[in-house]
């Protein structure tokens, strides 16, 4: 049964759904319409529910991948150890970080002195809610180079910086 949380249900959820409009569409004309214009009804009723899928079921519509870019005020920290990890700590919701290992994030930091610094953020979204975040400047720096990163809390925060 897991197997299933894998399989995409969107083409069976329109082919359903587009028999059960066509149904509709011709059960419709048949007791409203007294047999009139069923060929009609049945194909407005067709291109209606594939207009509704397509707006609202696939990566075309209107509320898919919606993108913005955020800004955040993060304090930084270097993790101890012979890696260059930095920890960047949200200032405005506390108890969440992201961390990369990056020497020349580390180097740009540095070579600044602030404790806090403002980073850029490209935040996806569907249907309102967040898809993914990419951290793309912090304190003017673009590109860097990065062997890996992550994010995560410590405790329950009270907000999210995604909210």
């Amino acid at each position: 049964m897991l197997f299933l949380a894998y399989v995409d249900v969107r083409p069976m959820l329109y082919l359903a759904g587009l028999a059960l409009a066509l149904l509709l569409g011709v059960l419709f004309s048949r007791v409203i319409l007294k047999r009139r214009h069923s060929g009609r009804v049945a194909a407005g009723a067709a291109v209606s529910w594939s207009v509704l899928f397509t707006l609202f079921l696939t990566a075309y519509g209107p509320f898919i991948g919606r993108t913005e870019v955020v800004e955040h005020r993060l304090t930084w920290t270097v993790e101890p150890g012979g890696a260059a990890v930095v920890e960047l700590s949200f200032v405005d919701h506390p108890g969440n970080y992201l961390w990369e290992q990056s020497a020349e994030l580390l180097a740009h930091l540095k070579a600044l002195g602030e404790p806090t610094v403002l980073g850029r953020f490209r935040v996806t979204r569907d249907y309102g809610r967040v898809r993914g975040y990419d951290l793309f400047e912090v304190a003017g720096l673009r590109g860097w180079v990065s062997e890996s990163a992550a994010g995560g809390t410590r405790g329950e925060p009270a907000s999210s910086p995604w909210d």
